[in-house]
């Protein structure tokens, strides 16, 4: 009996560490062992809960199952038109084609999760998913392709990923399905993002929307990244803390902001060599951070411009003071990065705002740092509120498909999927172990990614949010007189369009 005990305790230890021994081979040394552990064991072929999210949230999320029915499509291909991954606007991380074809398992969580999901498509429909992605370098290379088939009376592929307002421009010349009514496709489920239906639709006709299938449409958010060593330093409130305490407001930002701004080379000139409390990109987040908006919709769908009230004014006015103070560094306010990824990465900034995939740039950082939401304009303010570049993936469907039930059928498939499978995989286990560096930082994601919100004006090009950019950026305080001399232009362009697509049968 006691030998019998003794071997029973050496098989229960040797199934415990099996999976650690295992796991740890082929270490590439880019890694902490602990991460490196985390990883392997996750990616072990015979660990399947580890790629698969919790039984209780995949039994929540079954009662969207579409549940089709299996169709023999005898080897229909399936063919999605994208951007490639080739720009440096990704931090030289994947964006674009990882949503769509993973070619075989490979051990990246990510990469085999999509592999799964593509293969079960495959498998339920019989039919073969492909893809063409063209350099990023021309991000409008597959609108044209549609643009020309659609005209030629041809197919040109099942799902366009389309960068947002070149979509647009696609969709007024008749060349999108309207996909409110597109058959087996259902907008109402969860999987379907309800801030980008209400921002794209017009008169409810929807060419352009976002499912979960386009799930790296979440690093196009703008966020705040926070250097955790510095916040200490200088005794500044806990950002987590102010945010899950509906604290983290525009003013309580410039207060907290005040602090970290350091003369580092002695010159007595503040510039890009020199420390601040606020790193400054893209300063038009503000606007819908603080609930505002450039466009509203009436009861029948259609958009008005709503642009120049008092909550707006009262917007830029603090944006302004923000980004324009001697606690800031704006030189790059007016878009993207420059060098101010740099500038955060040597610990010159307290806080940065910018997109959510830099983050992907900062992972050799030698510091531990922090991603909250932008603030909201005060405690009123219902929720917290972010914009998505307009570079996110959006999804449309080029006319001239030879089924459309089929098509349809196989992106809703798809987006089912990537909402039950691939976004807790997506959360939970890339972006919480491989690019966070604490525990809060998760429900901090979840609000960030909850809070998306896309203004119609925004995705129809127009320059009322460029006029904001360049008012900032050149310090200008009268934002009212700048935007009176250009509302009859740029409304006449945004109109033209809304028209041109409340037009489309």
């Amino acid at each position: 009996m006691k030998i019998k005990r003794i071997i029973c305790l050496i098989l229960i230890l040797f199934i415990a560490v099996f999976p650690v021994i295992a796991g740890s081979c082929g270490d590439n040394g880019k890694k902490t062992d602990k991460i490196e552990n985390i990883q392997n064991e996750e990616n072990n072929e015979n660990n399947a809960d580890s790629e698969t999210p919790p039984e209780e949230e995949v039994d929540a999320k079954e009662q969207y199952n579409p549940n089709f029915e299996p169709v023999d499509m005898q080897g229909y291909e399936f063919k999605v038109g994208t951007r490639n991954d080739d720009g440096a606007y990704h931090g030289g991380a994947a964006a674009h084609t990882r949503d769509i074809i993973a070619e075989k398992e490979n051990g990246d969580l990510i990469n085999d999760v999509v592999y799964k999901r593509n293969v079960a498509v495959e498998e339920k429909y019989n039919c073969v998913i492909t893809m063409d992605s063209y350099s990023e370098n021309d991000e409008a290379a597959t609108n044209k392709i549609v643009e020309k088939c659609v005209k030629a009376g041809d197919k040109s592929y099942d799902l366009h990923m389309t960068h947002m307002m070149m979509g647009t421009d696609t969709a007024v010349k008749g060349s999108y399905y309207d996909l409110a009514k597109f058959p087996n496709i259902d907008i109402t489920k969860p999987y379907w993002n309800k801030g980008a239906t209400d921002g794209f639709s017009i008169g409810h006709k929807l060419y352009l929307g976002l499912s979960d299938f386009s799930f790296s449409t979440n690093e196009n958010l703008y966020c705040i990244f926070f250097n955790k060593v510095l916040i200490q330093n200088y005794n500044v409130e806990n950002p987590y803390t102010l945010v899950k305490n509906n604290q983290w407001t525009f003013d309580k930002f410039a207060d907290i902001i005040k602090v970290g701004t350091i003369d580092l080379d002695g010159n007595g000139k503040m510039d890009e060599n020199d420390q601040y409390g606020y790193i400054s990109t893209a300063s038009v987040n503000f606007l819908w951070s603080g609930g505002g908006h450039m466009m509203a919709k009436d009861a029948d769908d259609m958009p008005y411009l709503d642009f120049i009230n008092q909550r707006v004014i009262d917007i830029y006015d603090k944006a302004f003071a923000i980004v324009n103070s001697e606690n800031s560094y704006s030189k790059e306010a007016h878009w993207h990065t420059g060098n101010t990824i740099q500038m955060f990465a040597n610990s010159q900034g307290v806080f940065y705002g910018n997109q959510l995939c830099r983050v992907n740039e900062l992972r050799a950082t030698e510091f531990d740092f922090g991603i909250v939401p932008y603030p909201k304009y005060d405690e009123v303010q219902d929720r917290y509120y972010s914009y998505v570049d307009g570079h996110a993936s959006m999804m449309a469907i080029p006319i001239n498909l030879p089924n459309p039930e089929w098509t349809g059928m196989i992106i809703e498939e798809f987006s089912f999927l990537s909402y039950r499978d691939i976004l807790p995989t997506y959360y939970d286990v890339v972006l919480n172990v491989k690019m966070i560096r604490d525990e809060e930082s998760i429900e901090m994601l979840k609000i960030l990614f909850d809070s998306k919100v896309f203004d119609t004006a925004y995705v129809m090009g127009g320059g009322f949010w460029t006029m904001w950019l360049d008012n900032i950026n050149q310090k200008k305080t009268d934002f009212v007189s700048t935007y009176e001399k250009q509302e009859k232009s740029v409304l006449a362009a945004i109109q033209k369009k809304v028209d041109a697509l409340f037009a489309l049968e």
